[in-house]
């Protein structure tokens, strides 16, 4: 039995334009009128999460951000769950700047940035420029990952190989995250499942792309909107016939977890 749905946002629940659709956010009230909780795990950072959460009325649920380094809890307190040894950070940083690449770094609060010009579209995009920090990415503490940009699968190529030990790096859409090895979305999901007396197994998740996979590989039951990339088409357990522009999330909920053939005609 299914007691938890862990969603994604970016090309999964939001529609292009960072948009929720009426009947994606209708499908979600009625799987938690059946005692279901709901989750956002998602790339993005707090302060652009939070209008979602409110908007959705889940924000007396725990909900992952930051591909799993944050847990953000509306009742207490938020927490980053882990962050980049130190040394590690600054001789990445070291190296992005001494190659005068731009990228930006999370922090307690946003993200901060020294210059973003490529970035900027990607970042107000997924992020807003309301979390954009401009500062000495060295002042921050505790870092749990590190974005930088790429321009073409070459670029792309190169990136990635200059990740550093203990770091592993994905990409999306001209963004290349580096984050510590063994912290990604289901990490993040896995101690609000403990909090909650939820097993992996009694867990759905829907995403899209490459890191997203650690929680499809982990969960009971997973499923990737038609939009996905290669990454998550090969590792859900269900690839839907509609994308996030098509309400791929209330599919998935009427098709598979309330079996409401009637309401699948509707949407």
């Amino acid at each position: 039995m299914i007691k938890l749905l862990a969603v994604d946002l970016d090309h999964t629940l939001l529609r292009d334009g960072n948009i929720i659709s009426k009947e994606d956010k209708e499908a979600i009230k009625a799987l938690e009128a059946m005692g279901v909780k709901i989750v956002l795990d998602s790339g993005r950072s707090e302060p652009t999460m939070k209008d979602m959460i409110y908007e959705l009325g889940l924000e007396k649920y725990k909900h992952v951000g930051v591909n799993g380094a944050l847990i953000m809890d509306y009742t207490s307190k938020n927490k980053f769950v882990e962050a980049i040894d130190r040394d590690t950070y600054v001789a990445l940083i070291e190296r992005l700047r001494k190659e005068n690449r731009e990228f930006f770094c999370y922090c307690d609060g946003g993200l901060m940035y020294e210059h973003v010009d490529k970035l900027r579209p990607q970042v107000e995009y997924f992020h807003s420029s309301k979390a954009l920090i401009k500062g000495d990415v060295m002042s921050i503490p505790e870092c749990p990952r590190v974005n930088t940009y790429y321009g073409d699968e070459e670029e792309l190529k190169y990136v990635r190989s200059i990740c550093p030990e203990g770091l592993y790096s994905t990409a999306n859409s001209g963004i290349l995250d580096y984050m510590p090895i063994g912290l990604n979305k289901f990490s993040g999901l896995k101690p609000i499942l403990e909090d909650y007396g939820i097993l992996p197994e009694e867990v759905a998740c829907i995403g899209d792309q490459e890191s997203d996979i650690d929680m499809f590989k982990a969960c009971g039951m997973s499923f990737a909107v038609s939009n996905c990339d290669d990454f998550a088409r090969e590792a859900a357990d269900i690839v839907l016939p509609r994308s996030h522009n098509e309400n791929g999330v209330a599919y998935a909920i009427y098709k598979y977890l309330l079996k409401d053939e009637e309401k699948l005609k509707e949407i």
